[in-house]
């Protein structure tokens, strides 16, 4: 079985990704939140760190959060 050539140019951090969508949104978004992403391919450098799609990364959208009033 051949193993998939795979482009890290076409792939980029957590960071980066969260500073293309801030850019993109006009507001703030967290590293963090980038992980927690559904549909956004990756690529697993080892255990704890990942490359994300730079495409998918593009075409992402995140709402922005719905304040709740209380009763």
């Amino acid at each position: 079985m051949t193993k998939k050539i795979v482009r890290l140019e076409d792939y980029i951090t957590a960071a980066h990704a969260a500073h293309l969508l801030s850019l993109k949104l006009d507001r703030p978004i967290k590293p963090d939140y980038v992980r927690k992403l559904k549909g956004v391919r990756f690529y697993s450098l080892n255990s704890t760190s990942k490359l994300y799609l730079k495409t998918d990364i593009e075409a992402a959208f995140v709402r922005q959060k719905q304040i709740t009033q209380e009763r």
